[in-house]
């Protein structure tokens, strides 16, 4: 407990300090007319302490003169008994190593001690709300005790039993206090006694920042307590034209300096920048005069302790479309000099959080057609955006929270729930707060005044998402599937004009599913991919290739019949880079097959971006689409650009002798140019893209004919003799994927046979003498090269031969008096 030294009426001045009205009176300067030798008592707030090694916590020191009056300018020296394990600097504590201090503060004659527990700390384990949902569960508290410990352990109250000490992942606005106050009126009467003090505002005497703890006998005997005068202890130096109060508590060295920083950020930066957009103004808390900080004006309060960032208050218990607010904002927002702890370094971070909270002030301004609770996730995405807004690239608290939502891109855009954030203390933030980014887009893309015409859509909309819908270019519908495409944010989007990092320097990058393209050695491979997308959510597949061999790619847009037959609001986008490195976008969305050719360096393909959009959404929220059929990428390694390798043909009639009729063959078959073209749509496969190309290639290269047999008595030779291959003298057919369908008998007649399927027949027509001779033989007899490969009778019942597992073209087939041998490799483009 803290120790007082001085005046005999101590109780009659303590009290006197508690009810003393707010200060408003001349700048407090450090320095000037130094108060400390009038020093009769000294209070320090919190009294107590229990810190986890690495955390902080910031004392009040309370000096008040032998009548009670609150000293402004007091000179008050710390020290720590154990310094190994506490330290304390301008009364800021920080825990060492497990252990335990006291520190002690002096202030002229007076002085105050304080006992301080230090706690290990260790990052793998739960949270404190992890801890107290834990505890709830196996029924060691109760529900009222759950919510007075989360309160607790947000303020950093001493009354949090050390059981349940653990660190605190907070959001931005405490969202402890709403809970607190929307279920004040259903706590029991102890409960009541101890948390209402959470109620008032800080300058009140019975808030619960009033040293050592608020006087219990002040507390209102009503459900609710009862705002009181303000103490003194708190003193504000803005101006008295200014729009916004800052208040901050002489007791504590280090909000006097912020409190200057914050008049100064508002003045020009925040409310000039916000108000400019013609906004509403906060509305003014005249009506609640004697407890509305001495003026009408908007009051923004510098805590000690809080664990999250700010929280704006609406004034008034039962006020939920429009009311006056007041703002909480952490004094913990700023990095101090590392020589000198009083010394701000950074107060960045401090100056976001206000236009944050400014933000959701301005919000309240607007009589809402339904609670401003029930638009949670558009008060928190604009208020991020307002930091956007008025500090651009210069500040960039906002990026704090990009990953919440970045990360889970397969969630509804109003989503609020927690456990998505990355960054260390921010882990309990809604998902809402990285909602930014969609307004961030439209008012980069649009201009910022849709902000303020969807503000204004919530006076006469109960559903955020229609108010958004009808003031958004284009609607959803236009807007959702391009900012699907700019949270990409990477490689190529993220150096084009239209982009985050263009716009305001993000680096974070959109989750997704990163699948590995590669077949890995095996012939063929099918991923599967998402076949249901939650309304307005996205999904990001991104392929990478490596391996040479993976040839042939067939993308199955399992939405198409949504967009095409149901008109759906699904959009399938895809980037996809070849072999020069130029990327390629294209829409996807109305083709039912996409193929690449990779051994083409145009469709060399080393990345694919796959993203899918769902602009659908339901006025409440929720909901999700189900693909008529289930996406999925098949790759193969058959060759879809040049096949090139040897054929053989053996004719051996009965009763030869000799060799016979020999063709060897140096052949090459090619996707015909006009076919190899990036946006090449078969004429008889509708709905695909870049598929068919190379299901018939003619081909070239050159024969050997060499004729050596005798039949009845007689030879026939001819050659050897090489001639060059007419590209009339035959064809490869391929089909590497069966899947596609065609209205035409023929087509569809060869699309209908297995996957991987292939048929060819060369043949030379030309006519050469071959020589005879031998007894009574006479010649020249005049013969034709004839069929110079088969791989299949071609005949309807037939069945054609199938690529082998190691992509090449290979067989024997016999027709006849003749034997045909081939073995043709894929080949990839130079």
């Amino acid at each position: 407990m803290p120790v007082f030294h001085g005046a005999p009426r101590l109780a009659l001045c303590l009290l006197t300090f508690i009810l003393a009205c707010g200060s408003t009176e001349p700048d407090p300067t450090p320095g000037e007319d130094d108060e400390t030798d009038k020093v009769a008592a000294l209070t320090l707030s919190p009294n107590g302490a229990t810190l986890l090694v690495g955390e902080s916590l910031t004392l009040a020191a309370h000096a008040v003169d032998s009548t009670g009056q609150v000293l402004k300018n007091v000179q008050v020296t710390w020290s720590s008994y154990l310094p190994e394990y506490v330290t304390v600097t301008g009364g800021r504590l920080k825990g060492v190593t497990a252990g335990g201090s006291v520190i002690t503060a002096k202030a002229g004659a007076a002085s105050a001690t304080l006992s301080v527990i230090v706690m290990p700390y260790d990052a793998s384990r739960p949270s404190s709300r992890e801890v107290l949902a834990s505890a709830r569960e196996a029924g060691l508290i109760n529900d009222e005790e759950l919510l007075a410990y989360q309160v607790y352990a947000a303020f950093s109250d001493p009354r949090l039993p050390p059981q349940y000490k653990a660190r605190v992942e907070s959001g931005f606005d405490d969202t402890t206090l709403e809970a607190l106050r929307e279920r004040f009126d259903t706590l029991s009467a102890p409960m009541q006694e101890a948390l209402g003090m959470y109620l008032l505002r800080p300058d009140d005497p019975g808030s619960w920042l009033n040293a050592p703890l608020p006087d219990t006998r002040l507390i209102s005997q009503q459900s609710r307590p009862a705002c009181r005068a303000s103490s003194d202890g708190w003193h504000s130096l803005s101006r008295s034209y200014a729009k916004v109060k800052v208040w901050f508590q002489v007791g504590v060295v280090t909000q006097r300096e912020q409190a200057l920083i914050l008049d100064e950020a508002l003045e020009k930066e925040i409310w000039p920048k916000l108000m400019a957009l013609g906004l509403k103004e906060p509305l003014t808390d005249e009506a609640y005069s004697g407890c509305n900080g001495g003026s009408p004006h908007l009051d923004i309060y510098l805590m000690r302790n809080m664990t999250g960032r700010g929280l704006t208050v609406p004034e008034g218990y039962f006020n939920s479309t429009q009311a006056p607010t007041y703002i909480l904002l952490s004094d913990s927002l700023v990095e101090f000099d590392p020589t000198d702890a009083t010394k701000i370094k950074d107060s960045a971070p401090l100056k976001g959080a206000a236009a944050h909270e400014l933000m959701h002030a301005i919000q309240w301004s607007y009589k809402t057609k339904d609670w401003q609770t029930r638009y949670g996730w558009i008060r928190d995405a604009t208020a991020n955006w307002a930091i956007d807004h008025v500090y651009e690239q210069k500040l960039q608290l906002e990026h704090d929270y990009a990953d919440c939502f970045m990360s889970t891109p397969n969630l509804h855009l109003e989503d609020r729930s927690t456990g998505h954030c990355k960054r260390p203390g921010l882990r309990d933030a809604g998902r809402d707060y990285g909602a930014y980014l969609f307004f961030q887009f439209l008012a980069k893309k649009h201009g910022p005044k849709f902000v303020v015409d969807a503000l204004e859509k919530l006076t006469t909309e109960t559903s955020s998402l229609t108010a958004v819908d009808s003031v958004v270019p284009g609607k959803l519908e236009k807007a959702w599937p391009e900012f699907a495409k700019v949270l990409w944010n990477q490689a190529p989007i993220d150096t084009k004009a239209e982009s985050f990092n263009t716009w305001d320097k993000l680096s974070e990058k959109v989750k997704s599913n990163a699948l590995k393209g590669d077949l890995a050695g095996a012939p063929e491979l099918k991923e599967e991919l998402d076949d249901e997308l939650n309304n307005l959510a996205n999904s990001y597949d991104h392929f990478t290739f490596s391996d040479p061999n993976t040839r042939s790619l067939l993308f199955h847009n399992g939405w198409f019949k949504n967009i095409t037959e149901s008109k759906e609001p699904v959009k399938v986008t895809a980037l996809w880079n070849d072999a020069s490195g130029t990327w390629h976008e294209e829409d996807w969305s109305e083709y039912e097959y996409v193929g690449l050719c990779r051994d083409m360096k145009s469709q060399r393909a080393q990345d694919l971006i796959i993203i899918t959009s769902n602009a659908k959404f339901a006025p409440g929220g929720g909901g999700s689409l189900k693909a008529a059929k289930t996406p999925y990428l098949k790759r193969s390694n058959v060759g879809c650009w040049k096949y090139k390798g040897t054929t053989k043909a053996a004719e051996m009639a009965p009763g030869w002798s000799g060799r016979g009729k020999i063709l060897d063959a140096n052949v090459e078959y090619q996707v015909l140019g006009a076919f190899a073209t990036a946006d090449y749509d078969h004429p008889s496969i509708p709905h695909t893209k870049r598929l068919g190309a190379f299901m018939i290639m003619p081909p070239s290269g050159d024969f050997t004919l060499d004729i050596s047999y005798g039949f009845g008595g007689c030879n026939y030779t001819y050659g050897p003799a090489k001639y060059t291959l007419g590209t009339s003298g035959g064809v490869l057919l391929m089909n590497p994927f069966n899947e596609l369908k065609s209205p035409d008998p023929d087509t569809q007649d060869w699309l209908s046979h297995a996957s991987r399927a292939y048929r060819s027949a060369l043949a030379d027509g030309r006519i050469v003498s071959v020589a005879v001779s031998g007894r009574d033989c006479h010649g020249p007899e005049l013969d034709s090269p004839g069929n110079i490969l088969f791989t299949d009778s071609g005949e309807p019942s037939a069945t054609p031969q199938l690529v082998k597992p190691n992509g090449e073209l290979s067989g024997t087939f016999r027709m006849g008096d003749t034997t045909f041998d081939w073995t043709l490799q894929p080949q990839a483009e130079p």
